[in-house]
């Protein structure tokens, strides 16, 4: 996916917006305020725009660090919420790379909770974890949620009318 390219230190970005495209260069991000979503783009297959969902970034977090190490991003970065975020460098860094590094592995282990369980459970802790990093989860999308919690867009969309209903316990 062919993204519009970030030459500013510091950058925001909308709601469904791409950030970075797989396989185009550029520098790291550290994310400040927002939700980012990151897909891997499918090699093989007969949707050859078709990408999957492996991971979210917030606070704090890096996107397109391999970016440093391969040449290019190996992933899609889409805003879930609108975004902050600001170039990083290993030089100009303010946190040791090592936390940054460890900060986003347990961010995957987050990601793998929001994918077992019960679908109010899955989306439940979505949203816990969307408000802690100051987002407000009626403004997610349907198809984010899906993506995210592994989960199809009609089941998310019936489980939340139950939320709302409070049917759900």
């Amino acid at each position: 996916m062919k993204c519009e390219t970030l030459l500013t230190e510091r950058r925001t970005g909308r709601r469904g917006q791409c950030l970075l495209g797989a396989g185009e260069s550029g520098p790291a991000w550290r994310v400040v305020e927002g939700i980012v979503r990151l897909d891997l783009p499918v090699a093989f297959g007969d949707e050859p725009d078709e990408e999957h969902f492996v991971g979210i970034a917030y606070g704090g977090d890096l996107i397109g660090a391999e970016a440093l190490m391969f040449g290019r991003y190996a992933y899609t970065a889409t805003a879930v919420t609108p975004v902050v975020l600001e170039g990083w460098s290993q030089t100009a860094a303010k946190e040791p790379t090592a936390l940054l590094y460890a900060r986003f592995e347990h961010r995957m282990g987050e990601v793998l909770r929001l994918r077992v369980g019960k679908a109010p459970e899955r989306i439940a802790r979505l949203f816990t974890l969307a408000q802690a990093a100051g987002a407000e989860p009626p403004h997610l999308r349907l198809r984010d949620i899906a993506a995210i919690t592994g989960l199809r867009i009609e089941t998310v969309s019936r489980t939340l009318k139950a939320m709302e209903a409070g049917s759900l316990s």
